[in-house]
């Protein structure tokens, strides 16, 4: 509404101050009007203004000089300027000082009020966008992820201190447990929250196409490259960039991304000319990358100097605490508009809370969504679960035996297979697409474990 905008005219001439303040005004808009540059600061400190209308040339103080100040203030102010003067340089200078709209004196009624309208506009904009940012950054922060249980609140606390540091993180965790969601926290907790958060996954692509996403390419320089590619690294500029599965990279590609990482620029595909990049680097992976260092498939100065700040994410199994409140959180996520959330009985609860969990977070998200959309009832009983968890709770009840492996405690490779070949053999009856669909991976990454599994 235009009552609730507020405009400033800043004039030397009292006929043009006159004449605006009484035109504005009657198109509903508050106004305050000032002779000099010196005089609107001083006003502007009592009450910022969202448009300011200003004179170029003025005694004192010109327009664009206070335009300037009033930006300093509040970046939002929308400037529209005046002058009798006209000049290419002028209007670009007067654009570099932020101004939306340059009129040229004498103009018309409607030219003037087109560009408030415009300026306006780009207001409006700009406090959605704004919006927009602080949603993000709510959803994605650590008061954003949800759990009370000790040995998350100790990993919330570790982001927290590092996240305004532009130290390299490795994020080590189970398939599942939230590593993306935790690299997403430290961007959006720093200094670099304004900026891209871009990624990708190291096991999506094959070796020559993630070397091009990664660095770029030129135009040319294999078959399909049109043109010019910008690499995800660069165009991560002044944000943070997600490594994520980076023990799946190619030993080969290991020893690019370790450059790049040193000199922080990086040589496209075919190019012969270096990329300054500036993100900070953030990885992650789910499997034993020290026990691929110790068998040499993975670099050791790469692991080094990714591992700069290790960070692991608990499995849920011990955080079981806090699956009450994840349970909850997915219900009303996953709830269709205008139905009632669903309930879980005490008994469902108690036999989710004392499952292990193989696939993690995201295999309860993934049982609650399927819940809310075939349970008919609104309270969702055991016999509604399904019953490949419900036969799993009672043979883990028949002993208090620890989960071993050939009689030790499995490792997170270990783990990570028998959860895998379980969603395989039974959750997707051999469909390996089905599989990696719910297991949340690329179907090509899944080849690579199953080959990797039978070596």
């Amino acid at each position: 509404m235009a009552d609730d905008v507020h405009v400033m005219i800043v004039d030397d001439e009292e006929g043009m101050l006159e004449w605006l303040s009484i035109l504005l005004e009657q198109n509903g808009y508050t106004v305050s009007v000032y002779p000099n540059g010196e005089a609107a600061l001083k006003g502007a400190k009592k009450s910022t203004p969202d448009i300011a209308i200003v004179d170029i040339k003025m005694p004192g103080m010109s327009g664009l000089e206070l335009l300037e100040k009033l930006r300093e203030k509040s970046p939002d102010v929308i400037g529209i300027v005046m002058t009798a003067f006209s000049s290419v340089d002028s209007a670009i200078d007067a654009i570099r000082k932020g101004a939306s709209d340059y009129l040229i004196k004498p103009f018309e009624v409607d030219q003037l009020l087109i560009a408030i309208e415009r300026g306006m506009e780009n207001l409006s904009l700009k406090k959605e966008n704004k919006t927009l940012k602080l949603s993000v950054r709510k959803k994605f922060s650590v008061e954003g992820i949800i759990g009370k249980a000790e040995s998350l609140i100790e990993l919330l606390e570790k982001v927290r201190v590092i996240a305004d540091k532009d130290a390299t993180v490795l994020i080590t965790g189970e398939t599942g447990t939230g590593k993306e969601l935790i690299a997403k926290a430290i961007h959006y907790s720093s200094s670099r929250a304004d900026r891209p958060f871009l990624g990708v996954n190291c096991g999506s692509f094959t070796k020559s196409l993630l070397e091009s996403e990664l660095f770029g390419h030129m135009k040319g320089s294999f078959t399909g490259a049109h043109k010019d590619k910008k690499g995800l690294l660069v165009a991560a500029e002044g944000g943070t960039f997600f490594l994520d599965e980076v023990g799946e990279l190619d030993r080969e590609l290991q020893v690019k991304v370790l450059r790049a990482l040193q000199d922080k620029q990086v040589l496209p595909v075919g190019g012969t000319k270096y990329v300054p990049f500036d993100a900070r680097i953030v990885a992650a992976t789910n499997v034993d990358i020290h026990g691929m260092v110790r068998d040499k498939s993975f670099r050791a100065d790469l692991y080094y100097r990714l591992n700069v700040i290790p960070l692991h994410v608990p499995p849920l199994r011990e955080r079981s605490e806090d699956i009450p409140l994840l349970v909850e959180y997915f219900v009303f996520d996953h709830v269709a508009e205008g139905e009632t959330p669903r309930l879980f009985s005490e008994a469902s609860m108690e036999l989710l809370i004392n499952y292990k969990w193989p696939g993690n977070i995201r295999e309860l998200e993934n049982l609650v969504e399927r819940l809310c959309i075939m349970t008919s009832g609104d309270t969702i009983e055991v016999e509604d679960i399904p019953e490949s968890i419900r036969e799993m709770q009672v043979s883990e009840t028949d002993t208090e035996e620890a989960p071993t492996i050939n009689g030790t405690s499995p490792t997170l490779e270990e783990v990570e297979k028998a959860y895998t070949m379980y969603v395989l053999d039974y959750r997707a009856k051999g469909n390996k697409r089905q599989a990696a669909r719910i297991l949340g991976i690329d179907e090509s990454t899944l080849h690579r474990r199953l080959k990797r599994y039978s070596e």
